[in-house]
């Protein structure tokens, strides 16, 4: 089997080689910095290679938009607690972290134009009585981690017993342990959860909530907005946007459980 972290260098020589051929802003000065923040806990989004370097597909994105804006692109890696607290602080310019687009947030940041969609699922356990559709959750127990779009979607059920969990996977031994029905989390790890129990649980069809991911900057940077936004529509257009998905397997496959489309 190939080493892993053989891939993870190939695979970081393709986006180089990739990126540097798409061209980008000629300048005879030095390009200025760009801070690009994450917590790198999410793969295959953002996450540490077997080298300790930060990558994944929110970091391959936000740094060659960067780059084709005219920057240079620093990540640096910080706790998911502090990444928001720092960017209005000025500590970095730019917070690459799965961020799901809110009302919420909209009113405290300004954000890029969205560069993934995904949802909000449930997991549950297999077996007979167990719930197999979103109405089956009445009355049962329900949890969900943290205050951020897991909890939100949480607090759209009506008519469930709503259990906040602690921070991560914390979830997932609750679920198999009894403590709670049913869990909401985010759907890729839904689904890497469901497909690692051998059967124990599975994803429910119809998603609690949908969401955009996009990047987050503080609400006096409309200019850089406006920078990353062109290279990222261009990105798109061109192409790049599922080159980078298939690069960190950012794919949904034929048996996915989840059904983004009403």
């Amino acid at each position: 089997m190939e080493d892993a972290g053989l891939r993870t260098r190939i695979l970081h020589c393709f986006l180089l080689l990739a990126a540097a051929a798409c061209g980008g802003p000629a300048t005879g000065d030095d390009p200025p910095s760009l801070r690009i923040a994450s917590d790198a806990t999410f793969p295959p989004f953002h996450y540490l290679d077997d080298e300790g370097t930060p990558t994944g597909l929110d970091l391959a994105l936000a740094e060659e938009a960067a780059r084709r804006a005219g920057y240079a692109a620093e990540v640096v890696v910080r706790p998911y607690d502090v990444l928001f607290a720092e960017l209005l602080e000025g500590r970095h310019d730019l917070v690459a972290a799965t961020t799901g687009v809110t009302p919420e947030r909209e009113a405290r940041y300004l954000f890029t134009r969205p560069y993934f969609s995904t949802a909000q699922v449930v997991i549950v356990r297999t077996g007979p009585g167990e719930p197999g559709t979103l109405g089956d959750l009445e009355g049962r127990r329900v949890g969900a981690a943290g205050e951020g779009t897991s909890a939100a979607a949480l607090g759209t059920l009506a008519d469930v017993e709503r259990v906040v969990l602690g921070k991560g996977q914390a979830g997932v031994p609750a679920l198999e342990g009894g403590e709670i029905d049913a869990l909401i989390v985010d759907e890729f790890d839904a689904v890497a959860a469901a497909r690692a129990s051998e059967g124990r649980l599975r994803v429910l069809r119809e998603p609690v909530a949908r969401e955009d991911y996009a990047f987050v900057l503080t609400p006096g940077r409309a200019s850089l907005k406006a920078e990353l936004d062109a290279a990222l529509d261009t990105m798109e257009q061109e192409g790049r946007f599922a080159e980078i998905r298939s690069a960190f397997g950012v794919e949904r496959d034929a048996d996915w459980p989840v059904a983004l489309e009403p």
